[in-house]
């Protein structure tokens, strides 16, 4: 299996095998594009609750406060505004639940400004390697770089900007 993936990313000249067990990423950005492609946000969307709240920390601070058992952690702008000053927000909180049906039972439905778009997770790796700023869960940096690209458009920014934030800190 790591051969056929090796091989799918060699070809595009996403990455290139320099020795044995060792893959260098040439063009992260098309790799980003492929799981775009493969992987859109939109195919693990569970549910979308229209809440009764306008303002997007209010409906963070509820999803922190009031979840139910199980494992949560929020991603695309949401997360993005807790690892680095971004000027663009969006009354939508994208969050990952190891429960889904059952997290979004617990969020109350009105009709305010502020939607919550509930995830599936298709990965352990997303809710086991969350971090948490104020009591709030997030998924890692490199997890909001690939969700925001997923989402196409305007995250796509800011996931070209989280990355570069994240490749300056590690190649300095």
């Amino acid at each position: 299996m790591v051969n056929h993936v090796t091989k799918e990313l060699e070809f595009p000249g996403i990455a290139e095998q320099r020795s044995r067990g060792h893959l260098e990423l040439k063009d992260p950005i098309r790799l980003l594009e492929a799981l775009a492609v493969e992987r859109p946000l939109p195919k693990l969307l569970i549910e979308t609750i229209r809440t009764e709240e306008s303002d997007i920390h209010v409906v963070e601070r509820m999803i922190a406060n009031t979840q139910p058992a199980g494992m949560y952690a929020l991603t695309a702008f949401s997360a993005l505004a807790r690892y680095t000053q971004y000027y663009i927000t969006y009354p939508t909180i994208h969050v990952y639940a190891d429960q889904p049906q059952h997290f979004a039972k617990g969020i109350r439905p009105g009709r305010g400004d502020v939607t919550v778009n509930v995830l599936r997770t298709d990965s352990e790796a997303i809710l086991r390697n969350a971090k948490e700023f104020d009591r709030i869960r997030v998924v890692e940096p490199i997890q909001v770089v690939i969700d925001l690209f997923c989402l196409g458009g305007p995250g796509r920014d800011g996931a070209i900007r989280l990355y570069q934030q994240i490749t300056e800190k590690t190649n300095p």
